[in-house]
């Protein structure tokens, strides 16, 4: 499974043209299935998640894979899961 490194993007992941350039620069080249790793992302916006998680979701049968994310980052992945219909595997991995 691909790893994407979420801070990669920034530490505060927000708004509709940052998530959507951000899955434009990988869509190309992604290998399914994919993780998400939220390793120092401090916060996402759920305009972020809708440009950049549920079109990856979606190619992957609607399941996010996740690991090290914050309260504040999983709250609004909980909230894009559900309002897409979307399948959260959390995996919390300590990296440091």
């Amino acid at each position: 499974m691909k790893l994407i490194i979420l801070k990669d993007f920034g530490t505060v992941l927000t708004g509709r043209e940052l998530g959507f350039r951000s899955y434009k620069i990988l869509a190309d080249d992604l290998e399914y299935p994919v993780a998400f790793d939220f390793t120092d992302v401090s916060a996402m916006g759920s305009s972020f998640g809708d440009e950049f998680i549920v079109p990856i979701a979606n190619k992957q049968d609607k399941t996010v894979y996740i690991s090290n994310a914050n309260p504040v980052v999983m709250s609004c992945l909980q909230d894009i899961a559900e309002e897409y219909g979307l399948i959260i595997e959390s995996q919390m991995v300590l990296s440091k």
